[in-house]
């Protein structure tokens, strides 16, 4: 039999859209009102910057972006912050920020605000509450300092890779599509690719290869039970430890803002990559020539006569 042809295409990301923003780089201008006035993306982003946070000025800030939903672990990621920021003195955990982009109760989550009370009610948390454009969504990643995702289940994890692709390094559980955005590395020092992965050994999850890009911290999941639901009836559900995720936090926190932002940077050109990297280009090239190819080689299908019987 003829061994089935099987491509992967990863996610792309408009790197025109989603792209680092500084103040030697501050971006593209643009009008910010009705009546025309023009302002760098820099000077937008400081003005929504100060509105999201209330004027407060933070020294490390992590960002989560997803929606409020159990396998997104964001009570994990709550408790995790708390036990991060225990480490720390009150004025340096006062200096830290957990951003939440996500519904604050969502019936297929929790209440957060009543979690967040009981848990971790001594530090920084604050909401960002409103839909965001994808302009503004690019501000949310370069006001971060890390994006986070240790969700127990993941196709592939948007924020994540738009998160690099703004140059703001990231912290994942090795699961699913997430595990192509931190460019794990085989003996031979080549990244990981899907034509590594067979049947017998189809996620990284257990740890095989653990060096990775510089822009992210991994963590492996510690648990992994078989669950589902009649549209899924069965997957992973695949949960990292919350000591490891503080250990992970307490890296970046450790590392400069100007390294933090080398490390990011080290993310973009990762996700850049014409041949493995997530960008829209990459993404529209792969499909086109994934096509040629199931167009050039396809065969029919043998035909059958129906027979009332």
């Amino acid at each position: 039999m003829k061994k089935p042809f099987i491509s992967y295409v990863p996610h792309g990301i408009d790197s025109t859209v989603f792209f680092p923003i500084t103040e030697d780089n501050p971006g593209i201008m643009r009008k910010t009102d009705i009546e025309g006035e023009l302002k760098h993306d820099y000077d937008i982003m400081v003005d929504f910057k100060k509105k999201l946070l209330n004027n407060g000025e933070f020294d490390f800030i992590i960002l989560f972006n997803n929606r409020n939903i159990r396998r997104k672990m964001v009570g994990d990621i709550i408790l995790s912050y708390k036990q991060f920021c225990d480490t720390l003195t009150k004025e340096q955990a006062n200096k830290c920020l957990l951003l939440l982009h996500t519904a604050p109760v969502d019936p297929n989550g929790t209440d957060l605000p009543t979690l967040i009370d009981a848990v971790c009610p001594d530090y920084p948390i604050i909401f960002s509450l409103n839909k965001l454009s994808p302009q503004f969504m690019n501000y949310l990643y370069n006001i971060a300092d890390i994006t986070i995702n240790i969700s127990s289940a993941e196709g592939f994890g948007l924020a994540t890779a738009e998160s690099i692709m703004a140059g703001t390094p990231i912290i994942v559980n090795s699961i699913g599509g997430l595990q192509d955005q931190v460019g794990f590395k085989k003996e031979n020092g080549k990244f990981l690719t899907i034509d590594d992965f067979t049947s017998e050994w189809s996620t990284n999850s257990d740890g095989r290869y653990t060096e990775h890009g510089e822009w992210a911290q991994v963590v492996f999941p510690s648990t992994l039970s078989l669950v589902g639901s009649p549209p899924t009836p069965y997957i992973f559900d695949s949960r990292c430890r919350r000591e490891d995720v503080v250990d992970k936090y307490l890296y970046f926190y450790n590392t400069s803002r100007d390294e933090r932002k080398k490390l990011g940077m080290k993310g973009r050109t990762f996700a850049m990559n014409n041949n493995i990297g997530m960008e829209k280009q990459n993404m529209c090239n792969r499909f086109m020539t994934d096509m040629d190819y199931v167009l050039d080689n396809w065969t029919p299908i043998d035909k059958y006569e129906l027979i009332k019987v």
